[in-house]
């Protein structure tokens, strides 16, 4: 018999220690005074030895209890012969290789080639290896398929000429997702292959290791026991990295005049050796106008009041100076311009009834220092291409005649989008017409009291901006009417909220390149309390943004995201995006977002109708390139390998010694776990305890008749 962890039996050893102490032990004679014994007849005293053993059935039974718990808390085990996995075996290996932004620092990348180039040279011809890059994105340089198909001499090559092609972008580090990507990518392999079991599992990453990189996906992510992570951290040359990042003011979002000052926030890293920056503007017609000097101690934020250049008018680029990295010292913003919208209001209400939907509409628009929102309501009967072409936003209250659907529907099916309020239960017509479904049915909702929103689409763009808990609260809103629609005849609605009821209170149709947005209930009051919320300006707001109005976001903008492009241009016929580096790609008027913001500065969105700047920056948990513990990973479940060197500096791999000590190790544990004695061990152990208190109970049990009483 075998012990997996023969050390616990040291315990049965420390058994007989309370014993002998017992046996051994001295009393003290101590003397009593007490008063005369002359009265008393005099008696031989009798002496006890106190060190006997009086119950040894009983000490026998509790030392063995003590010696099973040690027995069985060293697991054993019986001895077999453990079936030797085939000489041809060799591992599952995923190469992950960090191309995030924070590597672009000064000779990280060449470090990075290297470090790569060396792990491949150590790989044994039956291993399986996979070769994957990440940023916010992981992609498949070679996959485990790809890979055994290869000639096995050419096959370091192959991926070295593979490795040679990458260099680091701009996108943030999203280290969570790569890690779950590259352990699904070996659980596939896995799968497809035969003699699975018979192949160890690693990741080898390649990282800076920065602190700004994402985990959330390893959150819902149980990760296999089986399959370790080797990390490889490249040092960075130099610790310094100061950022400064644009932190948006009250004196923003409201006009202001005189003295207009920007609110600059430059952080310094944790380990900094320098602490004292500069910022200059540049670009315009001079190359380089100085701002301020900024100090900044090691691992603290500071904030700074920057005056705009002379020419708000141009573009400007803000740089900081002074630290050891360049990649994140750009901060790039969009010439200060005001956006106008045009807001076409189609519907049969004064502006100054309180008790219509235009009054709302009306001073929920205001002007700010970045949009200034024209409402237009035009007369009925006075609809045309050319009034409707200019709006950004079309909101329409009553049925519409039969004059103003064929433009509107134009306007609709070109990309523009319409905000339909339904006021009655005809308006089911006018969105048939629009969309050119047939039969909708729709009718007045039998409201006892008041229903309330229920069931948000969070996810959906016009309602991300509620998604924290602390602003998607609607259950204070309380709708008084509502039409009931029959949500079977639009089969591709996008239901946006629901009423408590399960009735469609807010939904998207579909029209070509063009949204429709329907609300079953008005915000007048006879209908609900929708205007008098503070939900009804943001949700306008969001409205207005989801149409492609650019409300002041050239700021907002970070590496990866999608820009929304203005109706206005996307209208026309040729768009082309000019890029930083001046490529020019041509924009798919059928989508409402350009995506390939894949390089921060600016960007000019061309058309016949109008040419637009708008500004995209580097993210800023790319710039927090501090070095995370590496023990944190453990937090999220990875089982860290503890024989590889963590550091670039050390051997690259396992040696085989520890390897086969690691195999032995676990080939054991495996077969202990199928026989699983200490189960009996404890079933011995639990009878044994319950026989030794019934024991106790018996020898210490009270006489039943007292001594010295008669019967």
């Amino acid at each position: 018999m075998n012990f997996l962890y023969p050390l616990f039996l040291a315990g049965i050893a420390a058994v007989g220690i309370p014993i002998i102490l017992h046996m051994i032990r001295r009393h003290t004679h101590k003397r009593v005074t007490f008063s005369s014994l002359m009265f008393l007849h005099t008696t031989v005293p009798r002496f006890k030895n106190r060190s006997r053993i009086e119950n040894l059935l009983l000490l026998i039974l509790r030392c063995l209890i003590l010696c099973l718990l040690a027995f069985g808390f060293a697991r054993p085990f019986f001895a077999q012969d453990i079936e030797k996995a085939p000489a041809y075996s060799g591992s599952r290996i995923v190469l992950l290789i960090d191309t995030s932004a924070s590597m672009r620092r000064t000779g990280m990348w060449d470090q990075t080639i290297h470090q790569a180039q060396s792990i491949l040279e150590d790989v044994n011809p039956t291993d399986r290896v996979c070769v994957m890059s990440f940023d916010q994105s992981t992609q498949t340089l070679i996959g485990f398929e790809q890979w055994a198909t290869l000639d096995p001499d050419q096959r370091i090559s192959i991926a070295n000429e593979h490795i040679s092609t990458l260099s680091p972008g701009w996108a943030r580090t999203d280290l969570g997702q790569a890690l779950v990507n590259a352990a699904e990518a070996i659980e596939d392999d896995e799968v497809n292959e035969r003699l699975q079991s018979t192949r160890t599992h690693r990741i080898v990453l390649i990282s800076d290791l920065q602190e700004g990189a994402a985990f959330e996906a390893l959150h819902a992510y149980e990760w296999p026991e089986r399959t370790e992570l080797i990390v490889k951290q490249i040092p960075a040359k130099g610790n310094t990295n100061a950022t400064l990042q644009y932190v948006a003011s009250r004196d923003s979002t409201t006009r202001s005049k005189g003295d207009e000052r920007l609110h600059i926030r430059v952080t310094n890293s944790p380990d900094a050796t320098v602490e004292r920056f500069s910022l200059n503007w540049v670009g315009g017609d001079t190359t380089s106008e100085s701002i301020a000097d900024v100090y900044a101690p090691a691992g603290h934020s500071v904030m700074v009041r920057v005056p705009f250049p002379a020419d708000k008018a141009a573009v400007k680029t803000l740089i900081l100076s002074g630290d050891d990295h360049e990649f994140d010292n750009a901060l790039y913003l969009a010439p200060h311009l005001i956006q106008q919208a045009n807001i076409l209001y189609l519907g049969g209400e004064d502006v100054n009834d309180s008790k219509g939907m235009l009054f709302y509409v009306q001073r929920a628009f205001s002007d700010t220092a970045m949009l200034n929102p024209q409402i237009i309501f035009p007369p009925a009967d006075r609809l045309t291409d050319e009034t409707i072409s200019t709006a950004h936003l079309v909101i329409v209250t009553d049925t519409l005649n039969r004059n103003n659907i064929s433009p509107l529907s134009r306007y609709l099916r070109a990309g523009g989008t319409v905000l339909l309020a339904m006021t009655s239960s005809d308006a089911a017509a006018t969105i048939a017409n629009l969309t050119g479904i047939d039969n909708i049915e729709s009718e007045e909702a039998d409201v006892d009291t008041y229903t309330m929103l229920s069931q948000m689409d969070f996810e959906h763009p016009l309602l991300t901006p509620f998604s924290e808990p602390r602003f998607g609260d609607f259950t204070q809103i309380h709708f008084w009417k509502h039409r009931r629609i029959n949500i079977a005849d639009l089969p591709d609605a996008k239901i946006l909220a629901r009423f408590d009821n399960n009735d469609p209170a807010w939904f998207e149709l579909n029209a070509e390149a063009g949204s429709l947005l329907v609300m079953t209930s008005g915000w007048h009051p006879s209908d609900s309390q929708l205007a008098l919320s503070t939900k009804f300006v943001p949700l306008l707001y969001s409205i207005l943004e989801y149409s492609g109005v650019l409300t002041g976001q050239q700021t907002r903008y970070f590496v990866g995201d999608p820009v929304m492009i203005p109706i206005v241009s996307r209208t026309s016929q040729d768009v082309q995006i000019r890029k930083p580096d001046g490529t020019q790609t041509s924009f798919n008027t059928d989508t409402k977002a350009f995506t390939q913001t894949d390089i921060p500065g600016f960007y000019t969105v061309e058309s016949p109708a109008e040419n637009r700047l708008f500004a995209i920056n580097l993210p800023a948990k790319e710039s927090q390139t501090a070095v995370m513990p590496i023990d944190d990973l453990e937090q999220y479940g990875v089982v860290l390998s503890r024989t590889a060197n963590l550091t670039a500096e050390g051997p690259e791999l396992s040696s085989d010694l520890q390897s086969e000590w690691a195999k032995h190790r676990g080939d054991l544990t495996g077969l202990e776990y199928k026989q699983k004695l200490w189960r009996w061990v404890f079933m011995v152990l639990l009878a044994i305890s319950l026989i030794e208190i019934g024991l106790a109970g018996w020898l210490t049990r009270a006489p039943s008749i007292i001594e010295g009483e008669q019967t």
